[in-house]
């Protein structure tokens, strides 16, 4: 393909609807219109029926629908039952793997895969809850037994150890500056030449192994804080290497909910109901965000 040829099919693609955002609901919608019409167009002319049918499917490609506005007309027209069919339900980005039940092949051999957990393996696949994990290792503790406190915080509130907090803020400082697709490969035990780590616009990041898929995250500061997470809850909770990859994104994932401080600018965090824009819907939220650069650290379904 020339460079001109490419110029041009840049300006026509759109990204925000295409690739990883793909809207489902949006391109099966559009892949009806597209054989309505060219059903129609066949009782009269059969050849350009054809070609209408693959220039159509083509623009779907490339643009993400055929109709303008389709995103917003099937967010408003569209039940919530059809899209939930086509697994469109409210989906904030999580932070954990997106294995979706396929497996994500290591360099040791194993899987990432937390719809077959190995029952041979002590449990070390099985679901793992963060906060019961948390409290058994001495990551949190009643806010009310930190030396500081002063009784700001309800009875049951958690907080982060004291020395928990200084390690995560020194693993932040230090992973900063790093390559993410080196990180994320040690992370997930697999080639970096494997990894390759994308923002699509108004998405977040991806991390894609082999060009699929396998994990997001709200922001790259969302990415920073579980990587820096994940390396000090490795000599804090016990029997760390035995746990499945997909069981070491879930803590670091739940650790990133204690955040007190922006892993991307240092400033203040605020945690706020928000509601938040999908391809085809809108929901609400929990959400942590840093005030001083808005950057956004995590988004929890309510």
């Amino acid at each position: 393909m020339s460079r001109e040829q490419r110029s041009v099919l840049d300006r026509v693609r759109q990204p925000e609807y295409t690739g990883a955002n793909r809207c489902v609901p949006c391109t099966a919608v559009n892949l009806g219109i597209a054989v309505v019409l060219a059903g129609g167009i066949a009782i009269v002319a059969p050849l350009a029926a054809t070609l209408v049918l693959v220039s159509s499917v083509a623009v779907i490609y490339v643009r993400g629908y055929l109709v303008p506005g389709t995103p917003t007309l099937t967010e408003r027209y569209v039940p919530d039952r059809l899209l939930a069919a086509f697994d469109k339900h409210p989906e904030p980005r999580s932070g954990t793997l997106e294995t979706n039940g396929d497996g994500l092949e290591t360099e040791a051999g194993g899987s990432v895969d937390e719809m077959s957990p190995d029952p041979s393996d002590g449990g070390a696949s099985a679901a793992i809850d963060p906060e019961s994990t948390f409290l058994a290792h001495d990551v949190l503790i009643p806010c009310s037994d930190l030396a500081d406190s002063d009784g700001a915080h309800p009875d049951d509130d958690l907080c982060l150890t004291e020395d928990v907090e200084r390690a995560w803020r020194r693993e932040i400082d230090a992973h900063r500056g790093g390559d993410r697709e080196d990180q994320v490969a040690a992370f997930l035990e697999t080639d970096p030449e494997r990894v390759r780590i994308v923002q699509p616009r108004d998405s977040g990041v991806r991390a894609l192994v082999d060009d699929r898929s396998v994990a997001r995250w709200e922001s790259d500061a969302a990415l920073l804080a579980d990587l820096a997470g994940a390396t000090v809850l490795a000599t804090r909770v016990a029997d760390w290497e035995r746990l499945s990859v997909e069981n070491r994104s879930r803590l670091a994932n739940g650790l990133r909910t204690f955040v007190g401080q922006c892993s991307a600018c240092d400033g203040e965090v605020s945690l706020d109901e928000e509601t938040v824009e999908s391809c085809c819907r809108s929901h609400q939220v929990y959400a942590i965000t840093c005030e001083d650069c808005n950057v956004r650290i995590l988004e929890v379904p309510l």
